[in-house]
């Protein structure tokens, strides 16, 4: 899922990993791989999505950010190829908002 198409989803979620499936399901930790502070979501694949945030609210924020640009990704393609922001755009958020 690529977030580098909606500025406000950037800044949200960064770049959203993929986890192959089961990965979640094993008690070794590797969960820890995908999921960070300056990664804060992860679809799960065949599973669902994993989000963290600093509190309750911050990650039901991500979750929402995340649900409506699926959405809107869906819907694009649906018409034509979806353009990405550049790396001097995405660049420009990092410093803009201080991301990690």
């Amino acid at each position: 899922m690529d977030v580098r198409t909606i500025p406000e989803s950037y800044v949200f979620l960064r770049d959203v990993e993929r986890v192959p499936y089961g990965v979640q399901y094993r008690n070794d930790g590797s969960i820890a791989r995908y999921i960070s502070r300056a990664n804060p979501a992860a679809v799960l694949q065949n599973d669902g999505v994993l989000v963290t945030g600093s509190s309750v609210l911050d990650a039901f924020d991500r979750l929402e950010v995340l649900e409506a640009t699926a959405e809107a990704l869906i819907n694009a393609r649906s018409i034509g190829a979806v353009s990405t922001m550049s790396a001097e755009v995405i660049e420009e958020l990092r410093a803009a908002f201080q991301l990690p």
